[in-house]
């Protein structure tokens, strides 16, 4: 986009690398380094959880706690917990005293595209670290497939990087915690991503066999193939698998069936590769949400929306 004779993207490419260097500040002769240094990126297992409860109502500390409780007893080797937004339901403030409570780790999402939410979700970061300090905090991401469906640019996704980077690694310092960006396997195969892989610490995957129609015996092929796409396209930064699941009821897709026999499959071909593998991941989800709309988005959970384990988790 040319504005007034601006180059929109060169000027705000310039914007994000002036606030990398002002924030982040590398070492000169490190700068291709920084994305990597000091962050904690040994291996982690983790679940994707909503703010609402079963009938669409914020969670309080108490309901947090519980919901945490419940996942460490479902799956032990849970050890981090993926929340979609910082400042909704005032969720990360809510749910850090009790993933203190719980010991488990928090991976917290921003919600980037317009300025206002992203400032608010920011604000709702910082004061809890400010609060609770950042031992609970596993990392951040910045946008949720926002590229996949083209809300934001990807020069002006990577300021953002760049901002939150500069507060919590600086401003806050808690250099050790990852800032990256959670999207689709093909949004970051297009070469438009290109400066948001440079701004982060982290490449966040969202890969869903089940939505590109595959036959569940074709599922594990299907994210591996995600996997080393997304890989190609890193610039040797980490890959965590932000999302991946299958559901349990709902419309086929494809040839993609929902129903608890799939979900078992799909868990011990997925779930088990990836721990196998010692690649991070998060499942999507813990809980099913019957509050959402009819039909599959519903029925994603491991557990019922009561909390009644679905399938067995052994490997």
């Amino acid at each position: 986009m040319v504005v007034a004779g601006i180059n929109m993207k060169a000027f705000v490419a310039a914007l994000g690398l002036a606030s990398a260097v002002v924030r982040a500040a590398p070492v000169e002769g490190q700068v291709g380094a920084e994305a990597h240094q000091s962050v904690n990126l040994s291996y982690f297992s983790g679940i994707n959880i909503g703010t609402q409860d079963p009938w669409g109502n914020c969670k309080s500390t108490a309901t947090w706690q519980a919901d945490f409780n419940r996942i460490k007893q479902i799956y032990p080797n849970f050890n981090t917990i993926k929340l979609f937004t910082t400042a909704t339901c005032d969720a990360l403030m809510l749910a850090a005293p009790a993933a203190i409570a719980e010991n488990i780790k928090i991976w917290a999402g921003v919600w980037a595209v317009d300025t206002a939410n992203f400032e608010r979700e920011k604000a709702a970061l910082e004061m809890a670290i400010r609060t609770y300090g950042a031992g609970w905090l596993r990392g951040v991401n910045v946008g949720s497939e926002s590229l996949y469906r083209k809300e934001i640019d990807p020069y002006v996704l990577a300021n953002q990087v760049y901002d939150v980077k500069g507060m919590v690694h600086i401003a806050l310092g808690a250099p050790e915690v990852p800032i990256g960006v959670a999207d689709t396997w093909t949004a970051w195969e297009e070469g438009a991503t290109e400066p948001v892989v440079d701004a982060v610490d982290v490449i966040l995957m969202n890969g869903f066999p089940y939505w590109q129609g595959a036959r569940i015996e074709n599922a594990l092929e299907k994210l591996t193939d995600a996997l080393a796409v997304t890989r190609s396209k890193s610039k040797g930064k980490p890959i965590i698998v932000g999302e991946t699941g299958w559901p349990t009821a709902g419309a086929n897709f494809g040839e993609s069936v929902p129903s608890v026999e799939n979900l078992q499959s799909y868990w011990r071909q997925a779930a088990c590769y990836l721990q196998g593998q010692q690649i991070p991941w998060f499942w999507f989800s813990a809980y099913d949400e019957p509050f959402k709309a009819e039909g599959v988005e519903r029925n994603f959970g491991l557990a019922t929306f009561d909390k009644n384990l679905k399938i067995n988790l052994q490997c």
